[in-house]
């Protein structure tokens, strides 16, 4: 995985360098200045007006936003600016290459609670009457649509687990099908899906 961190440090922390040891680490770059192959490219808060950094960046890589004091008025200025993950600098090395994998991949990486934040948010522009059912929504067995109109509300896995009776393992498993079935990438995806909301922004 092609990696670079815009960073005002050249120097990464021991846990960068164990996650992704042939990343390239630079104090600033164009966009058009990074390989057309990068797939990751991560922004720091520290970096002097940093959403203007990420909103540039994002128009051409995947973006991923990180901060020592990561909550979520930040993340959501981060989102906004045009990221597609946010986490905290200092997450160890497994958990920084879970990070790039999933953004790499086409998903978003969001913290439980601004997942959340995110999911009521969509659920506000939902439309009053959606014309008609979700597309592929009858492909999903019962029980994966009571997964999927269960992550509309927020829930976390764990909360879904306790409300339909199963383990956390089973919800993930229902939820992987129905990313699949869906061809959507995330949580948000999936409610912007299911809710309709997504046939509100021009084509």
């Amino acid at each position: 995985m092609q990696v670079f961190l815009i960073h005002t440090d050249t120097q990464p922390s021991p846990r960068w360098t164990e996650a992704f040891p042939d990343a390239q680490v630079i104090e600033d770059a164009h966009p058009s200045g990074l390989p057309a192959g990068t797939e990751v490219c991560w922004i720091g808060v520290d970096l002097p007006d940093w959403p203007a950094r990420v909103r540039e960046h994002a128009r051409v890589h995947r973006v991923v936003v990180h901060s020592r004091r990561p909550h979520d008025d930040e993340g959501i200025a981060a989102f906004d600016a045009g990221a597609h993950g946010y986490c905290h600098s200092l997450a160890n090395a497994a958990q920084l290459r879970a990070v790039a994998s999933t953004v790499a991949g086409g998903g978003l990486w969001v913290g439980p609670g601004l997942m959340a934040r995110m999911i009521r948010t969509v659920r506000r522009a939902q439309p009053a009457n959606p014309d008609r059912p979700p597309a592929g929504f009858e492909r999903l067995t019962p029980r994966e649509r009571e997964v999927a109109l269960a992550v509309t509300t927020g829930a976390s896995n764990k909360e879904i687990a306790r409300q339909l009776g199963m383990t956390e393992r089973t919800v993930k498993m229902h939820l992987g099908s129905v990313f699949s079935k869906l061809r959507v990438h995330d949580r948000v995806q999936l409610v912007l899906h299911l809710t309709g909301a997504e046939r509100l922004s021009p084509a």
